[in-house]
């Protein structure tokens, strides 16, 4: 016999599995050559979206001296990600994107030289970054590029979808869905 079909309660976790479910919030763009640029998502009004982890990837293009566009393997996009629940910044500042995305740099296939271009990041590791982002929530994604061609990058933001009204309860942040 298993002991731990004893401990749960079908009924319960059904409920649960009704009020709660995976999702991916996705944002991307290109950034123009010198220029910063905000990417977004909205949370749509099913609920709130939980965050649990970020992974992305992004481009590292540039043109050395003018000369022909080549994937150099230095990252010159920085990020800062906004609540835009009151337009509130969840960094103290901008975060250079390859300290903060996994798998992180990625080969482009817009270079000039892409057989000889460094190879692109291959480990996966998400980082860990808990936030409740209330339904109805415009979630910007605001990048700096230094590099004097136009970069792109891709965010994804895992979490879970809260279905009804949640609330935020306790001294570790159990989230609680009545």
């Amino acid at each position: 016999m298993n002991p731990l079909a004893q401990r749960l309660n079908a009924g319960e976790l059904l409920n649960l599995q009704r009020s709660q479910y995976n999702e991916r919030l996705f944002i991307h763009d290109v950034v123009p050559a010198g220029l910063s640029q905000r990417g977004s998502v909205t949370v749509s009004n099913l609920g709130s979206f939980y965050c649990c982890f970020i992974t992305g990837t992004f481009s590292t293009i540039a043109s050395p001296g003018g000369g022909a566009v080549v994937d150099t393997g230095v990252n010159y996009l920085s990020g800062q990600l906004i609540d835009g629940n009151g337009n509130k910044r969840l960094f103290d500042q901008r975060i250079p994107l390859d300290l903060l995305f996994s798998p992180g740099r990625r080969k482009d296939v817009t270079s000039t030289t892409v057989i000889a271009d460094p190879p692109g990041n291959a480990l996966f590791y998400p980082l860990p970054f808990e936030y409740l982002f209330p339904e109805s929530t415009l979630i910007e994604f605001d990048v700096n590029n230094t590099s004097d061609e136009p970069n792109s990058y891709e965010l994804c933001l895992h979490g879970f979808r809260l279905v009804g009204q949640t609330t935020m309860q306790g001294r570790n942040s159990d989230i609680q869905v009545i």
